[in-house]
């Protein structure tokens, strides 16, 4: 369809049509957005660690605090977050790790609200110029006198075009706000796990003791110094 054509379509859906096109607009500008945002997430979240590790483990806060901030996404600004408190109790860590955590949540859901609001609206904006359109067509059935199908093809393709157009705009909308959701729970739970694993490690680092997993192991020569890593997966 080119552009003179989809204007036709635009025109002969009637005036539901513009406030579906609004939303097909908004949908696909947030769409394009949350796209490239989680593209710029951190996605390796077991190397990132395994890296800070080992810096805990030879006491170099300072440079593990250097790695996260050259790496993109929040997870590192997170770690980050908690590293500058590094020396503190276990508790204090955790409880700063999770402020960031909460700090950083809104982010990942980000205008998803919006999109969910026009997956919503979109088939009663369509439902709406499919009333209208209907009562076009009754309204030239009166001034003309008679129900013949030239009569009332407009006004029927007209709702039949407003209808179509905002199942349309609402299926896609689903489709991503369902698709962010997903990627959000994932992300939000990597992002968890990964910030206990960081307590974890700072916390036996600070006691002295050595480390429980396998993410990583401290060189030899090092006893007594090391991180640990809960709940790696």
């Amino acid at each position: 369809m080119d552009f003179g054509g989809f204007v036709q379509f635009l025109i002969r859906g009637g005036p539901a049509m513009l406030g579906l096109l609004i939303c097909s607009v908004v949908a696909v500008a947030i769409v394009i957005e949350r796209l490239v945002f989680f593209s710029k997430q951190h996605g390796d979240s077991k190397e990132l660690l395994r890296q800070l590790g080992q810096k805990i483990a030879a006491d170099d806060l300072a440079g593990a605090v250097k790695i996260c901030r050259s790496e993109k996404g929040m997870l590192p600004k997170i770690l980050e977050f908690g590293l500058q408190r590094g020396t503190k109790n276990r508790a204090d860590i955790t409880d700063a790790l999770s402020i960031a955590l909460m700090e950083h949540l809104n982010s990942l859901e980000r205008n998803l609200g919006v999109i969910g609001t026009i997956a919503v609206i979109a088939p009663f904006v369509g439902l709406f110029g499919t009333v209208l359109g209907i009562i076009h067509a009754f309204d030239d059935i009166a001034i003309k006198g008679n129900s013949s199908p030239a009569v009332v093809a407009a006004g029927v393709g007209e709702a039949l075009v407003t209808t179509a157009a905002g199942l349309f705009v609402a299926v896609i909308s689903v489709v991503f706000f369902n698709y962010f959701k997903t990627r959000i729970k994932a992300y939000n739970q990597e992002m968890i796990v990964a910030a206990n694993q960081l307590a974890e490690m700072l916390h036996f680092h600070n006691v002295g003791e050595p480390i429980p997993t396998d993410l990583y192991k401290p060189s030899a020569g090092k006893p007594g110094t090391g991180a640990a890593v809960a709940g790696a997966s």
